[in-house]
């Protein structure tokens, strides 16, 4: 995964500096490319961080015993990561919307919606961590699913119209397919399995549970350093694990080439611009 990560960032700061090319043709797409790009460098970053410094936030595992391996260090950059990621999802959409007309007022709210509850769930990120309250968990889990369920209703639009449409970009299409598929695949694992079994079903652990005065201290200090299989889940971890940090990583890749309906850009299409 250090491997992959690598690679990733490296075609992110290609993808990167590859839109300084872009940058005189349109100021509107280039602040629209710019965003997009800056957050992908940001999540495709923390990827390979996190790649290397394995972490686990319930149970505040650490593949080193370094302070770089804090699960609240972790946790900490995971906050820029995760807010990048659902940004650059929100700005196309919202883009896309206003560019294909998709949807009513109504639906056009979505972006902004799954944007509030990400940025709610870092706080019941933070609060697990520190009192290790699985119900806090559970709560950030179910904003998460929330956030995708606003979205899904746009893609699936947004997917119906980009081939129904003649002057659509195959950037566009891919957007909308990609987009439908990981929020089918994701729903149905967070609302079927994850949220009922694992995070719901242990929040009867909280019962009882005392939060120490120096919970916050804890959090960032005292952590598990192990390299155990089993201790960290064995094969769901892994699998978890390794499709979070290379399919979310190349998600990002593909919203850092900024899908618009038409790849025309100050009345030259991208090819020809790029080339000139």
């Amino acid at each position: 995964m250090v491997i992959v990560g690598s690679v990733n960032l490296l075609a992110a700061l290609f993808l990167f500096f590859r839109s300084f090319s872009w940058s005189k043709l349109d100021p509107e797409y280039s602040r629209y490319i710019s965003i997009l790009r800056i957050c992908g460098i940001v999540f495709a970053s923390v990827a390979l961080y996190r790649s290397i410094f394995v972490s686990s936030y319930p149970d505040r595992l650490a593949w080193f015993d370094s302070l770089f391996n804090s699960p609240f260090v972790v946790r900490s950059l995971a906050l820029f990561a995760e807010m990048s990621f659902i940004g650059m999802i929100a700005l196309v959409l919202r883009n896309l919307n206003k560019e294909m007309q998709l949807t009513g007022p109504v639906l056009a709210k979505a972006p902004a919606v799954a944007v509030i509850c990400i940025f709610i769930a870092q706080f019941f990120a933070f609060g697990g961590l520190i009192t290790q309250s699985n119900t806090q968990f559970a709560i950030e889990e179910a904003l998460w699913a929330v956030a995708f369920i606003a979205f899904f209703p746009l893609s699936i639009i947004g997917l119906k119209k980009s081939w129904k449409l003649e002057t659509v970009s195959k950037g566009c299409k891919a957007f909308f397919l990609v987009m439908t598929i990981w929020c089918t695949g994701y729903l149905a694992f967070q609302l079927f399995f994850a949220l009922p079994f694992m995070y719901i079903a242990a929040i009867p652990q909280d019962i009882g549970r005392v939060v120490p005065p120096d919970a916050f201290m804890q959090s960032i200090f005292n952590f598990t350093a192990t390299r155990d299989f089993d201790t960290w889940g064995g094969i769901g971890f892994f699998i978890w694990h390794s499709g979070y940090f290379s399919v979310c990583v190349w998600m990002v890749l593909l919203f850092m080439t900024a899908p618009r309906r038409k790849l025309a850009i100050g009345g030259k299409t991208a090819e020809s611009a790029l080339s000139s």
